[in-house]
């Protein structure tokens, strides 16, 4: 087994936690009036030294100077963690129902796993994060087209488009997410 069932749900619990530090983070940086310092004047003070060179931080602080700024900001600073939280923990999920049926006399992980309602969708998702957030079908997956999960369809006319709103957010993203911790949480232990 390359990881423990304890592993697994250690991941998931510091994911978990991430996911909800970043977005308590993005109130500081759209909403910079109520916070000080407020993200802008940091941006403008912040400078770090890296390979030989100074990095200074003024244009994120020009960017967050409007609330339109803030939001797109804001918006791919969640979805990048967003990336985080639905791929990871899928890879991880995937690769301990495979090691577990390889051990056990009766594969049955991977079914349960491959046969929940979020699955497919989950999948889809991870592929668009994997390949810079947009949805490329090969023709397994576009037979299964169209695939629907909590309300939220991908079909067809998702081919080459970026994820938005519509096929994946930050709140839909972190029910996702805490489906699968779910089926986690219910992962069977290989036997002695």
């Amino acid at each position: 087994m390359r990881f423990t069932k304890t592993e697994i749900l250690d991941y998931f619990n510091r994911e978990d936690k991430n996911y909800r530090l970043a977005i308590l983070c993005t109130h500081w940086i759209r909403d910079t009036a109520h916070f000080t310092p407020s993200a802008i004047s940091e941006a403008n003070s912040l400078w770090m030294k890296v390979a030989g060179r100074t990095i200074a931080f003024a244009d994120l602080a020009d960017e967050l100077q409007d609330a339109n700024g803030r939001e797109m900001a804001s918006a791919r600073f969640l979805l990048n963690h967003l990336h985080s939280l639905i791929r990871v923990p899928f890879e991880l999920l995937n690769d301990y129902c495979e090691d577990f049926d390889s051990l056990a006399a009766t594969p049955v992980l991977s079914y349960r796993l491959k046969n929940m309602p979020w699955y497919q969708y989950t999948k889809l998702i991870r592929n668009a994060v994997s390949h810079n957030f947009r949805f490329a079908f090969n023709s397994k997956d576009r037979a299964k087209l169209p695939i629907t999960w909590n309300g939220i369809t991908i079909d067809v006319n998702c081919e080459g488009n970026e994820i938005t709103f519509e096929t994946l957010w930050h709140r839909p993203g972190y029910e996702l997410f805490l489906e699968m911790k779910e089926f986690a949480l219910s992962l069977l232990e290989p036997g002695p």
